[in-house]
């Protein structure tokens, strides 16, 4: 049995997913929206309409910060975050000027795969024909992804993608999805007959 935990815990795929914070918060927020609901349920010590008015309103709040979280990460927080490192790291071979982050995520994606399953089209055509590491290299990144046996990694990049999803996070989660829940949820809630429009 520990056995298989382990083979779990130490898989290359699930490293990734749990160092990834758009995959963590989403996770997480997931579980919140269908955990906490239940539990509120489970407690026989609260009357039943008690229970299932703050089971709805925390589930509620729970998926309106998922939403929240997943349109400001990668419209606003992973965009805008990428190009301030890229202007404040110019010129830095860390960091090379791909065109965007989601340039990057390709790259990366592939960079990842052994050299014989880099051959995707789909995300080869997301990599520039031109975009080189630095100056000085003779080689395009995309003639690296499919010649080297192991293509120059960018922790730079994936550090910053990583940095702006958790000032996202934080931003997002603690900040407007607290203001906003007092402007959406009681009319939602109202909608759904457990509240009363007030006089």
């Amino acid at each position: 049995m520990i056995d298989k935990i382990a083979n779990v815990l130490t898989n290359p795929a699930f490293a990734n997913f749990a160092m990834n914070t758009k995959y963590t918060v989403t996770t997480e927020s997931i579980f919140k929206a269908t955990g906490r609901p239940a539990a509120i349920m489970l407690d026989k010590n609260v009357n039943l309409d008690t229970r299932k008015y703050a089971a709805t309103k925390e589930g509620l709040y729970q998926l309106l910060c998922l939403g929240i979280y997943l349109t400001m990460i990668p419209l606003v927080f992973k965009k805008y975050g990428f190009k301030i490192a890229q202007k404040i790291l110019k010129n830095d071979k860390d960091l090379p000027a791909f065109k965007n982050a989601d340039e990057y995520l390709a790259y990366a994606k592939l960079a990842s795969l052994k050299k014989e399953d880099r051959n995707n089209k789909k995300l080869l055509s997301k990599i520039s024909n031109t975009l080189k590491s630095d100056d000085k290299d003779t080689f395009t990144l995309k003639q690296h992804l499919l010649n080297d046996d192991k293509p120059p990694e960018f922790p730079v990049a994936k550090g910053v993608i990583e940095l702006s999803n958790l000032v996202g996070t934080v931003i997002g989660l603690a900040w407007i999805a607290s203001e906003l829940s007092n402007y959406i949820l009681h009319p939602l809630m109202r909608m759904l007959g457990f509240e009363k429009k007030p006089q």
